[in-house]
This record gives C-alpha cells, structure tokens and sequence, in this order.
C-alpha cells in the first residue's frame, strides 16, 4: 500500500513539474503581437508653458492616448484578448518591420516634431515671429544590415557628406549618394549635441527609392530633417514619456490659447480631440481613433475633434462617430481639415453658463 502511494505521489510531483516548466517555455515563446487599448484624456494646461502666455482657460483643453501593451508571450496575449476595446495588430503591421526599440526611436522623433510643428503653426496662425533654422539630417535609427552600425546612432545629424553640406533634406543627401556606388565610402560630418566628428562608412546597397529602378548606394538608416526652431514666445513641453505625433492639433490650440490677447478659446467646455498637424496648419490622420473618443467620454468631454476623412483610406472620422454612437455619448465629435476650421468652431461656441 505505501508503495503504490508512492508511485502515485511521485507520478504527481513528476505531472507538477512538467506542467511548471510548460507555463514556464510559454512565457518565453515570443509573440509577435501588440494590442492598442484605450488610454487617458490629459489636461494640457499643465503639459505646456508659454513665455508670456496665460492659464487663465475657464474651460479644459485635452489630448487623447492610446495604450499600447506588447503582447511578447501567450500570458500578456490572452490578458489583451480579456480588455475591452481592444484591437490587435501584429508588428509587423504596427511597425513597419522595425525592431522595438527601432521603433520606439521613430516615435520619439515623432513627439519632438509634433512639438516643432505646433509651435511653428501656432505662432504663423497668429501671425507671431518664428524662426526654422534646418541643420541637416537627423539619423532616427540605423539598419541591422548598415556597415555604419556602432558608428551612427540614433540622434546624430549628418551635415556633410565629403565637401558637400547637407542642411536641406534627406532628398538632398539622396542626390548626393547617386554619384557613388556600393562598395565605396563616404567621409560625414556629424553633429551630435554640442561635439562635431567626421566618419568614414562604406555604402552598401538599397533597394530603389519611389519611382526609380536598380540598387542605389546608401548608408542604411532611417533619415529626417533635423531642425531648431526659436520664438521669442518661448514654448516649453513636459510631455513625459508620450510618443507619437497625434496630439499635435491639441498642442497647437493650447499654444494659441495660452496666448490668444484677451480670449479663451475654451469657452468654458472640456475639449478632447486628437490629429497631427503640419506647420501650414493641416490636419493630419492619426492611429486609435476610436480609442480616443472612447478616453474623451471617459473624462467628461463635450467637444471632440478629429481628422476629417479626405484621401482614399482615410478612417478617423468615420471610426470615431461609430464609435460615439456604440457609446451613446452625448459629446459632440467634430471633423476637421486645418486648425483655423477648428479656431473658427471654438470662437463660435456660445460662453458655456456659469463660467
């Protein structure tokens, strides 16, 4: 009897253990995987300071989030499938093929334009001094396949390529490296902080750029315009570890109402929305939309703006009134092209009583 006890009892613990190291091997099998949820609606008032501007709003200017959880095991995939509203997205769908960390410097670069670009477009909106200064191309990430890996890094900007300076775009280095082939090297100048170095790096080859055919010579990163830009009306952000371009039109209006003379463009309502926005003042598509209408109901928000549908393909307004109506919000959700339409709506807001 106390033998086959034990039988029984070892053929137990040998059961636990195969079924500890199986929920242990399925945490470490990579998922390729993220899930978008919703985030927050955040008061910008406190996010963004202006030299010379005023918090004086009566109302609440807010910028919408997305979450997004890194589904890397079976565990954080089926605790995403449990959160309601979620979307999934494999990475190769939300990243283009790039690695995480790859990735997430492409979004913080965004941030840092989003902030460029609302300064610029706020202050042209009020027909304030700005002043764009390009200093020449901003490295974002390099490619696993570059021989310039462990010489570029993320935030380097390239101004010269041999005796050629660059401080126009990427499109100008690309004309440049035509004159070269795979194979051969090229002497940058690159300015990282305040330190200026030169490097030499042999080209390999890419694949055409839009429009043209064979191997072209390059380094093999991801290239964008670096650039300052200065006001007199300085603009601080304390956006934290927010990445992305989409509060862009957010940012803006509280530039501009910060600083609008004897004005609160908020009348009084709390004002959610979300678009990125270019230095003319256009309004741009955006990621999670529904999402972020889902935030801006959860915060209280009367007004929501989002980018109009105009290109082929374009979704945010169509999947933020559905998602409103599935909510049955009684917020209003406003599409819009460019920010004087946005301006204009506030301004025509009647004062909300009691304010």
């Amino acid at each position: 009897m106390r033998k086959r006890g034990f039988v029984r009892e070892h053929v137990g613990v040998v059961s636990l253990a195969a079924t500890v190291v199986i929920l242990v091997v399925l945490y470490f099998i990579p998922l390729p995987y993220y899930f978008f949820l919703p985030g927050e609606a955040m008061n910008l008032q406190p996010l963004i300071s202006v030299q010379g501007g005023h918090k004086t709003a009566k109302g609440t200017l807010m910028l919408t989030t997305v979450d997004v959880l890194y589904a890397n095991n079976v565990y954080s995939y089926l605790y995403g499938l449990l959160q309601p509203d979620h979307q999934l997205y494999t990475a190769q769908e939300l990243s283009g093929g790039f690695s995480d960390r790859q990735y997430n410097d492409i979004e913080q670069y965004m941030m840092q334009s989003a902030h460029q670009d609302a300064v610029i477009a706020a202050m042209r909106f009020l027909h304030k001094p700005v002043v764009v200064t390009v200093q020449g191309v901003q490295v974002i990430s390099v490619d696993s396949n570059s021989l310039a890996k462990g010489v570029l890094q993320p935030g380097d900007i390239i101004t010269a390529i041999g005796h050629v300076s660059l401080v126009k775009n990427p499109a100008a280095m690309y004309t440049e490296l035509t004159h070269y082939k795979p194979g051969q090297t090229v002497t940058l100048t690159i300015v990282h902080g305040k330190k200026t170095r030169t490097a030499t790096v042999p080209l390999i080859g890419l694949p055409p750029l839009p429009g043209q055919k064979g191997t072209r010579a390059g380094i093999g990163f991801l290239p964008a315009v670096a650039q300052t830009v200065s006001t007199p009306d300085h603009v601080v952000f304390h956006t934290g570890n927010i990445e992305g371009p989409s509060a862009g039109l957010m940012f803006t209006l509280e530039i501009i109402n910060q600083l609008y003379p004897g004005e609160d463009l908020t009348r009084g309502y709390k004002i959610a929305g979300t678009g990125t926005i270019d230095p003319t003042g256009q309004v741009g598509q955006i990621g999670g939309a529904a999402h972020k209408v889902a935030d801006a109901n959860a915060a209280g928000a009367e007004i929501f703006f989002v980018p109009a549908d105009v290109a082929p393909g374009d979704t945010n307004a169509l999947h933020a009134i559905q998602e409103g109506k599935q909510l049955g919000t009684h917020m209003k959700i406003v599409p819009v092209r460019t920010l004087a339409q946005v301006v204009a709506y506030l301004r025509s807001l009647p004062p909300k009583a009691g304010v």
